[in-house]
């Protein structure tokens, strides 16, 4: 099978949790890879757990064999403690209240106006979540600096009415569950771009689990996608049983692929799936979900994951 991409947001933790720096000790060189210590070719996932950020020196060692991966599972179990012991406390982002905020405005034709915001974790393993998100914060804000970048150099070929929208982005969200196992956060994104007929607004998710940190994606909540079918047939007799929907809809919207069914938040007593405009009802209704009781996903979901994000006593799950 061809070797699709790692996830951004599983990317995005690993170089976070190594502080953009080799994972092997003293070794502090900031040109990184991704590296499987669990070769990809024997487990086929790209797991947060399985993944560690090495320099392509250490990485080259690796495959060679001269850091064995023993050695490179414990240096990767000592990063959120290292994370925690060295990290100075300071954002690029203002302070604002207890979240903070990446903001910037550019004045030039047709120019941006960004607001990011996101929440300031204390705690020492939280606090990498509230990296991570800030880095994905940081992304958003080069993609406009990218776009004004373009407009700048090619100033001539800005149509007038440009000169008066400029572009903008609000990035907002809401804590829906945060305890001592794990984090989950909804994101929306509003966005303007010039020269659009009309602004965008997409929800984000981001959930973590903290003890082990790691981001929770479909294929950790399932174990292995071959359980997306079962997946998608329970949710989409859920939302046959509102009487909400029309057939078609919920055929299109909730065939059994990645793309349908990643966008979930985690909750105290089950999984909330979030379907946007288009998916399963017209833009007119509106962004939609369902919510799935732990005990419902016991079967379909991986047990080790169930065990990590579940509040309830296994014998209720």
């Amino acid at each position: 099978m061809s070797r699709p991409d790692i996830p951004a947001d599983i990317r995005r933790a690993v170089l976070v949790e190594a502080g953009h720096r080799c994972a092997i000790p003293r070794c502090n060189q900031t040109e990184l890879d991704v590296h499987h210590i669990v070769p990809w070719a024997d487990c086929q996932k790209h797991e947060y757990s399985n993944l560690i950020a090495l320099c392509p020196i250490c990485h080259r060692r690796a495959h060679l064999g001269d850091i064995d991966r023993k050695s490179l599972f414990i240096y990767k179990q000592n990063l959120a403690k290292e994370f925690g012991r060295h990290d100075n406390g300071s954002f690029q982002a203002e302070a604002v209240e207890i979240k903070r905020r990446l903001k910037e405005v550019n004045v030039n034709s047709p120019g941006f106006q960004f607001q990011f915001d996101f929440p300031d974790f204390p705690n020492p393993v939280e606090r990498i979540v509230s990296r991570n998100i800030e880095a994905w914060g940081l992304e958003l804000l080069a993609q406009f600096q990218d776009g004004q970048s373009h407009w700048d150099d090619n100033l001539e070929e800005l149509p007038e009415h440009f000169h008066n929208w400029p572009a903008r982005l609000s990035g907002d969200y809401e804590i829906t569950r945060r305890d001592e196992r794990l984090i989950s956060i909804r994101y929306t994104v509003d966005t303007y771009y010039p020269g659009a007929a009309h602004g965008g607004r997409a929800t984000r998710v981001l959930n973590y689990t903290l003890s082990p940190f790691r981001p929770v994606t479909l294929e950790y909540l399932l174990g292995d996608l071959i359980r997306l079918p079962a997946l998608a047939d329970l949710v989409r007799q859920h939302l046959s049983d509102t009487g909400q929907y029309t057939d078609w809809w919920l055929n299109s919207g909730t065939e059994p692929t990645e793309d349908h069914f990643s966008l979930f938040i985690i909750l105290q007593h089950g999984v909330l799936f979030i379907f946007p405009e288009y998916r399963i009802a017209s833009y007119a209704e509106g962004e939609q979900s369902i919510f799935i009781d732990f005990r419902e996903l016991n079967e379909i979901c991986n047990a080790e994951a169930l065990e990590d994000i579940s509040t309830l006593d296994e014998d209720y799950i």
